[in-house]
């Protein structure tokens, strides 16, 4: 068929991707130097093979097809707690994977027998670069991917394919001499342009499991989950269109006293089809129970010390904590009674520290 890559893009645009670009399935070997001379430690040689090389996931890969989603919304942010942008709606995923499943039925009908594979956040593959190479935006000092049109606030998604496809060149960098998104990131996490360290973003703190430090839930502040910061104050996300896609539409409400109680939610089902569900209701409150004691706000103490006797010793220990850090004298005796039944050590050393930073305070 002629021109098979203009046939494509078309039926990706109309099946209603934002953007769509074309490029080899050759490796990534720029990035594949930088990450192995930053010696991370969350990955071995081999992860950084599947994340740079193409074709360990298709062996007959020969182009990528890079499409693009946009979920940036018009809506002012009105809870008591920060749920990122990309959370709020429906999972992108399954948005995404619905849509990338018809763009490769279409394909499939015009080119029967053809091999194809999909991800889209789902697999081990740098969504961004092959984004970026494809022609879809440049890769930003914040790491995220940038369009001149649409910004940054963009769901990826890619298909590997055998056929042999004309291909988009990549956009310049216009970055330029803005630093905004460094400047503004509010735990030092872009230590420089196109440095993060992840294990100081926002973002990853409320998805880290178990008990974190001190020092870091302080970081998160009130963010229950992820942060835009480096997005909102980058000057390419001002005046993007907005609110494209009804999928993506603001359905939760951030009121902590209702997360406390996500398990009982008559509106749970909002919850669990979010992005934000896959780590689980417990993650949640958890964080939910780190912002209140970082506002600081005792309005919510009567629904915080019903977590006292949650079956969850991580969730006792967090509200043990943010009692201890909130709570006058009259919360002494719960404590101390919940002292007496508890049997995990982290949670007993905990109350009593609570205890003891109350009499403190008296």
């Amino acid at each position: 068929m002629p021109n098979l890559a203009k046939v494509i893009k078309k039926a990706a645009i109309n099946i209603g991707f934002d953007l769509v670009g074309i490029t080899s399935a050759e490796p990534f070997e720029d990035t594949a130097k930088r990450l192995n001379n930053r010696k991370l430690s969350s990955f071995i040689k081999n992860d950084i093979e599947l994340l740079t090389k193409p074709k360990l996931h298709l062996p007959s890969a020969r182009s990528i097809i890079a499409v693009a989603l946009s979920y940036a919304s018009s809506q002012k942010y009105n809870g008591d707690c920060y749920i990122s942008i990309y959370a709020r709606g429906r999972d992108y995923h399954h948005v995404m994977k619905n849509k990338l499943e018809k763009l490769m039925g279409f394909i499939r009908e015009i080119v029967p027998g053809v091999d194809m594979l999909t991800y889209s956040d789902t697999g081990p593959l740098l969504d961004r670069m092959i984004a970026s190479r494809a022609g879809l935006g440049w890769i930003g000092k914040n790491n995220n991917l940038i369009n001149p049109v649409y910004g940054s606030y963009l769901f990826l998604g890619e298909i590997l394919t055998n056929l042999e496809l004309e291909h988009n060149q990549p956009l310049n960098n216009q970055c330029c001499d803005c630093n905004l998104c460094i400047k503004n990131c509010p735990s030092s996490a872009l230590m420089e342009a196109y440095h993060l360290k992840a294990d100081r973003c926002i973002s990853y703190l409320t998805q880290k499991k178990g008990i974190i430090p001190e020092e870091e839930r302080e970081v998160i502040n009130n963010h229950l989950w992820g942060c835009d910061n480096c997005q909102d104050f980058c000057p390419y996300n001002k005046n993007v269109p907005t609110d494209l896609h009804e999928e993506f539409t603001p359905l939760l409400k951030a009121e902590l006293s209702e997360i406390l109680r996500i398990d009982n939610l008559a509106e749970r089902d909002l919850w669990t089809n979010s992005a934000l569900y896959w780590r689980g209701p417990r993650i949640l409150k958890r964080n939910a129970i780190i912002n209140i004691a970082n506002n600081g706000d005792r309005c919510y103490l009567s629904d915080l010390i019903q977590k006292i006797d949650d079956p969850s010793p991580i969730i006792r220990f967090y509200t043990a904590w943010a009692v201890g850090k909130i709570a006058s004298k009259e919360y002494i005796k719960t404590l101390n009674n919940r002292l007496l039944e508890e049997k995990d050590k982290d949670v007993r050393k905990e109350l009593k520290k609570a205890i003891n930073r109350i009499k403190r305070r008296i």
